[in-house]
This record gives C-alpha cells, sequence and structure tokens, in this order.
C-alpha cells in the first residue's frame, strides 16, 4: 500500500474516532484517544470485545475503566506480542534439538553398522555370505538416506520459520519505535538513539547538536480547525523535517507539537544553519485543505539549539536545547535560540546601567 493510501486510510479512523468518544463524553488525551482509534480500526478483536461488553452493561466509562482499557489492550499489547514471539523460537529450537539428537542416535547405530560388516566380511569365504552382507549393508545406508533427508528438510522448515520470526521481529521493533501519527521515530527511539548518540561522543570525541522544535500557537490552530486537521499539519511538519536532514541525521516526534532532531559529526555553527533553514522553510510555507477546502494559513516554530559537551550526559544535552526553545518562545517565536544566546542573554542581564 502506498503512502497516500495510508494517510487516506488515517484519515477516515481520525474522523471515526472523535463521534465514538464524543457519544461517550470521553476526555481526548492521548492515551483515551489511543484506545478508541484502536477501537474504529477493528484490528484489536480484545479491546472491541471489552468495548462492547461496557456498552451493553450501560457502564459508566470512568478514568479507571479506560486506564485498564489502555493498559491491557494498547500498552501491554507489544508485550504479548514479544513473548509470543519468545515462545515460538522456543519450540524451533527445542524441535531442532530433538532432530539432532534423533540424527545423532540415527548416525551412531549406522557406525556400528559398518564396524560389525567390516569384522563379518574378514571371515567370510562363500560369495552368497557376501552378497547377504552386501544386501544388509544397502538396507541400512538406505535407511541413513532417508533419515539424512528428513533432516535436510527439517533445516529448511525450520530456516523458513526463522525467516518469518525474524520479520516479525522487525515489524515489532518498527512499531515500537515508531510515532503512530506521523510515521516518523517516537519518544522511546530517541531516549534510544540519543544516549547512543552521547556514548558515541565520549568515546570518539565527535561533535552533536540537538534541535528542539515546539510549533508556535499550535493549541489555537487546534481549537480553530479541529485536531483532524491538525494531525494533518503534524505529519506535513514531521515531513519537512525528516526532508531537511541528510545521513546519519535523526528526527523524532518527542511530545504532542514537539519535535528533536539530532545532528551527529555537526558542529554548533552548521546545527544554527541547519535550524535556521528549517525555521524559513517551514514559515514560508502556505497550508490548505484540500479535503475541506479551507485555508489554513502558515505555521512557525521556535526552534532551540544545543551543543554537546564533553562529559555531558544525555538529559543535560535536551534541557539545554528545551531551555533555548523556550527562550525563542519568549523572545517573539517564529525563531532559533542557541546556547551562546542564552549566555550572551544572561551576561547582559547582569549590567547596572547608570
Amino acid at each position: 500500500m502506498s503512502n497516500i493510501d495510508d494517510i487516506s486510510k488515517a484519515i477516515v479512523l481520525l474522523k471515526q474516532t472523535l463521534p465514538e468518544m464524543n457519544k461517550r463524553n470521553i476526555p481526548t488525551t492521548p492515551e483515551n484517544y489511543a484506545v478508541w482509534y484502536e477501537y474504529v480500526s477493528g484490528k484489536n478483536t480484545k479491546l472491541i470485545d471489552a468495548i462492547h461488553l461496557l456498552d451493553k452493561q450501560h457502564a459508566s466509562f470512568s478514568d479507571n475503566a479506560l486506564r485498564e482499557l489502555y493498559i491491557t489492550h494498547i500498552a501491554n499489547a507489544h508485550q504479548a506480542a514479544v513473548n509470543q514471539l519468545s515462545a515460538s523460537v522456543k519450540k524451533i529450537i527445542n524441535d531442532f534439538l530433538i532432530k539432532i539428537a534423533s540424527e545423532g542416535e540415527g548416525l551412531s547405530n549406522y557406525a556400528n553398522t559398518l564396524y560389525e560388516f567390516s569384522k563379518k566380511v574378514e571371515g567370510v569365504d562363500n560369495i552368497n555370505d557376501v552378497k547377504q552382507l552386501i544386501s544388509h549393508l544397502l538396507g541400512e545406508t538406505r535407511k541413513q538416506e532417508a533419515s539424512t533427508q528428513n533432516m535436510q528438510t527439517s533445516l529448511e522448515t525450520i530456516a523458513i520459520e526463522m525467516k518469518n520470526l525474524r520479520a516479525e521481529v522487525a515489524k515489532l521493533n518498527a512499531e515500537a519505535t515508531t510515532d503512530s501519527l506521523t510515521k516518523i521515530n517516537n519518544r522511546r527511539a530517541f531516549d534510544i538513539e540519543v544516549d547512543n548518540c552521547v556514548s558515541n561522543c565520549k568515546s570518539k570525541e565527535k561533535s552533536l547538536c540537538m534541535l528542539f522544535v515546539d510549533l508556535d500557537h499550535f493549541k489555537i490552530f487546534n481549537t480553530k480547525f479541529g485536531h483532524t486537521i491538525g494531525d494533518k499539519v503534524l505529519r506535513f511538519v514531521a515531513t519537512l523535517l525528516k526532508n531537511n536532514i541528510k545521513g546519519s541525521d535523526f528526527v523524532a516526534r518527542f511530545s504532542g507539537k514537539q519535535f528533536v532532531i539530532l545532528l551527529p559529526e555537526t558542529n554548533y555553527s552548521d546545527a544554527l544553519t541547519v535550524a535556521e533553514n528549517i525555521r524559513d522553510r517551514l514559515s514560508k510555507q502556505t497550508l490548505s485543505d484540500s479535503a475541506e477546502k479551507i485555508e489554513l494559513g502558515t505555521i512557525t516554530a521556535s526552534i532551540g539549539v544545543a551543543n554537546y559537551q564533553c562529559e555531558e550526559i544525555a538529559e543535560s544535552l535536551i534541557r539545554k536545547a528545551d531551555k533555548c526553545m523556550h527562550e525563542a518562545k519568549r523572545a517573539g517565536r517564529n525563531r532559533v535560540v542557541g546556547e551562546q544566546d542564552l549566555v550572551q542573554s544572561k551576561n547582559e542581564s547582569k549590567r547596572t546601567l547608570i
């Protein structure tokens, strides 16, 4: 399925999700939204049955009930899939070990047959006896050939099963580290990547910069145009960010309307340039919704830029970039603020005017 088809399908599901939540008076929190998006998609049968049961009982969807739905059918679903994969791998390995043990016993018996044959041949002087021994040996050899062929078939089957399991593991890993709305890396993927980048910098003394991107006045935008269009804009911004990085650069959705970009082997000056290019390109986009036939105007972003310092921990790097982003907000939005700007601003604030 193409990306366009995926987006169209997602939009249809989004339009179905909010009405289902509204008719049950369910708050539109991220966790609740995830539950009902999964519900309208129709794939999670256990979740659907649980919701239908609550509807049938005319039960209220209290905070506790909603939390239970999320934990049981959304948060724990990935772990359940991982457990199932682990069980499948264990079964394949155990079956293979049994095959090997059986094959080993068969080879041992065949070796004994050959040994006995060599002993008997030494004392045979009648051609008929020789023929009988050879006939017996051929029979045993054919049995061993059949056993070996079965082993080969078993190995081929195991190889196919392991290939399928590897594909399933890759799919689960992608789902666990991909933001379901924007299809870029999620917060979990970012936490792993930033730790790896920091470790790499410490060991190899390489540069690393981080961009913290926050969309300006997005809450007002959502209120004005609705969450469905807001989600489309988030997907558009994610694509724009992804198209403006390269190589080993890494972009992720941090939370809500916030995105983060890691720029390994990029110095502070170049990181400021990347941030300014992103800010400029985004601010020049005039957005419209073709389906709803409405003009949306422009969306801007405030971007903080931080530079990794030797022996710094990942949390400190994130905190610096976040602080720079908030300074960009305070200074009027739609701008880039780097950590060196913060230092200059702090020094200026200490001056006494007379």
